[in-house]
This record gives C-alpha cells, structure tokens and sequence, in this order.
C-alpha cells in the first residue's frame, strides 16, 4: 500500500455507481491516475463521466467498491485526513462556476480564506502570484466575472483551481467554448504550468486536439466501466465502437497530424 501511495493519486476499484432508483451506472470500474500524469477521460454521452468525477471529488458516494484520493477514503472518520486530502485537490468546471457577485481578485481569494491562517497581505501575495502564472496582471483581479472574455474566465478559474497548490488538477472540458487561437493558448498555458509544478491532471475532454497535445493516457469509459487504460497509440489501434468512431475519421486524422 505504501507504495501505491507514492505512486497512485487516485486509485479506484470495483466501483458500483447508481443514479436514480437504482438504476446501474457503473459497475466493477477500476481506475488508478498516477501521481505525475495527465489522464484524459474520453466518453460517450451518458456513459456517466460527471458522476465519476464527483466520485473522486467526494461529492457522490458510491453504491460499492473502493475510491481513495491521496490514500484516503471521503469516508473516513478522521476528518482532518479528509479536510487535507481535498486541499490538495484543485477543480476547473467546465462554464468557470466563478462567483458573479465577487471580483476576480476574490474569486482567486476565496479558497484561500475558507483555509484560514492567513493575513490579507499573504492571501494578497499568493492571489497576484497565481494571476502571473495564468498570464494575467493584478489590475484584471478588480474586474466582475461578467466583464471577461470567455478566455479570461478558463484563466481566472485555473487560478482559483490553483489557489491552494494542488498535487491534483481536474479538468471538466477545460477548453469548451473557446475559439482556436484561444484554445491553443490555454493548451500551452496547461503544459507550462505542469512543467513547473509537476501536479497530476485528470482531463474530461471531447476536444482531440487537446487530447492529443496534454493526454499521457488515456482512459475510455464505455459499457459502465473502463474499457481501456493505455497510451493513445494502444488506445486508437482498439477494435471497439465507440474508440474507433472517437479517434476515427477526420478530425482524429488531424488532431494526430498536429500532435
């Protein structure tokens, strides 16, 4: 187990996941994310990829099986491995899910006051560090989030995600909704940032040209459980429905020339 910690930041198995009246969403799932990886989790529409997300995130509990982030089960009674374990976790939602009411300086802030033991100069600090890193400048922390672009807004929620350093980065769709020229600039900006702080990233995306420029591997989510866990090579050269209409026909021929 020791071992598995040093190497594993999440490490699911047999999963069972049920929404509605019982109705079987996964079943016998296993899945573990290595702790200096970017794992891109690809899926049809209603395979259920959210629902296992808010697994890792403790924000669903399974119906059975064994999920741990960090070592740690979101249901174990001690409840500072618990709180400790989450902070070390930072989530980009796919639409940002900034606060509308609080700037963008707050916005980056306010995981940093929900910690508590910091004085304003440190939170300060550490909220003008992130904006540099997201290539933003202090003047942007005034702005509301209804006054960004939508480019600002991925940026602004990656550095709240990034507020409290995480080990761990998740990523719903992180670039949704952006043109390419915007897209492409956040895809660098994600590279960059692993270049210089090493955290693992778990990726929900259906965007191939991010898939194939961040992706380490890959994990499919087809028939309720992970079909396949691999390099994109091995992933692609599957005889399976969904990975070959996924990674087939042209836009799949293009991400792979650009990669």
């Amino acid at each position: 187990m020791a071992d598995d910690l040093d190497k594993y930041v999440i490490e699911i198995e047999g999963l069972v996941n049920t929404v509605g009246p019982g109705i079987i969403l996964h079943r016998d799932l296993n899945l573990k994310v290595r702790r200096d990886e970017v794992l891109s989790l690809v899926g049809g529409s209603g395979s259920g990829k959210t629902q296992l997300l808010r697994v890792i995130l403790g924000l669903k509990r399974p119906k059975a099986g064994r999920a741990h982030v960090f070592g740690v089960s979101w249901d174990d009674p001690n409840v500072k491995k618990v709180r400790d374990a989450r902070r070390r976790m930072g989530m980009l939602f796919q639409n940002g899910a900034l606060y509308s009411a609080l700037t963008v300086y707050d916005n980056i802030a306010f995981p940093l006051r929900e910690r508590g033991g910091l004085a304003e100069e440190d939170i300060r600090a550490i909220v003008n560090t992130k904006l540099a890193q997201v290539e933003l400048e202090p003047r942007h922390g005034k702005l509301l989030p209804a006054n960004l672009s939508g480019g600002m807004v991925k940026r602004v929620s990656l550095a709240r995600a990034l507020a409290l350093s995480p080990d761990l980065l998740i990523l719903d769709e992180p670039t949704a909704g952006l043109d390419p020229d915007r897209s492409e600039g956040f895809v660098r900006l994600i590279k960059r940032l692993r270049e210089d702080h090493r955290f693992a990233v778990v990726m929900v995306t259906h965007d191939l040209d991010t898939l194939f420029e961040l992706t380490d591997r890959v994990a499919v989510l087809a028939d309720q459980h992970i079909i396949a866990c691999d390099t994109l090579a091995v992933v692609r050269a599957m005889d399976h429905k969904f990975v070959q209409n996924f990674f087939g026909g042209e836009r799949g021929r293009r991400a792979l020339e650009h990669s």
